[in-house]
């Protein structure tokens, strides 16, 4: 089972914890809905990089200690950001790999084609939460749940392939799916669509090239 799913449906939010519960205090829920709208907002207007905490505080009109207190800094808040759009991007996964049509490298190569499209809709949010981890976060960040849950979905799908004959024989797949996916770490992505002007097929093309087919 592909990590983050649960019986009753996905329950995981971006940052590998539950999703808020219906209990939560009124005065708290407004507070999360007006901060993240706020921010939503002046991340599109002028980019996530260019925005300021204290610029969200001000214009959403909570105090800058109530904001810190939910968003200890801006990266939490890119994070809470692609709860949503992470949600969509794994329940449509789930209905593609279940797709009675279609091979696993067939499946993956869809995958990683998908997969380029949501780092490219999401790539402000995506550096933007990447961009304030220093140190130990940065390596905390490749056992990320949202990073867990790609690496085991693209492992799951290189190991229906071998047992269907459609890969090389003899691979660590373990370590094949963390390669596979190391092309889209957002510092590496952003530079070589900002700086290096990569359209997203080329990009794409490349991350399925890396599979070993036999086909």
């Amino acid at each position: 089972m592909i990590p983050g799913k649960t019986p009753g449906g996905w329950h995981l939010d971006y940052n590998g914890r539950g999703v808020l519960p219906e209990g939560e205090r009124r005065d708290a829920a407004r507070n999360r809905r007006v901060i993240l709208a706020t921010a939503r907002g002046l991340f599109e207007e002028k980019g996530v990089t260019r925005v300021t905490m204290e610029e969200i505080a001000r214009a959403s009109g909570v105090g800058k200690g109530t904001l810190y207190r939910r968003f200890p800094h801006k990266g939490l808040l890119c994070q809470a950001l692609l709860d949503d759009p992470t949600r969509e991007f794994q329940e449509e996964t789930l209905r593609m790999i279940g797709d009675p049509g279609g091979g696993p490298v067939e499946k993956l190569e869809r995958f990683l084609d998908r997969l380029v499209r949501f780092t490219e809709e999401n790539l402000g949010l995506l550096y933007g939460g990447y961009e304030p981890l220093s140190g130990s976060e940065r390596l905390a960040h490749l056992s990320h749940p949202a990073r867990d849950w790609l690496r085991w979905t693209v492992l799951s799908l290189l190991r229906a392939a071998e047992r269907a004959g459609e890969l090389e024989g003899d691979l660590d797949l373990e370590y094949l799916a963390t390669a596979i996916l190391a092309p889209l770490e957002i510092d590496l992505y952003y530079h070589q669509r900002q700086v290096q002007g990569f359209p997203c097929a080329r990009i794409s093309a490349g991350l399925k090239s890396l599979i070993p087919s036999t086909t």
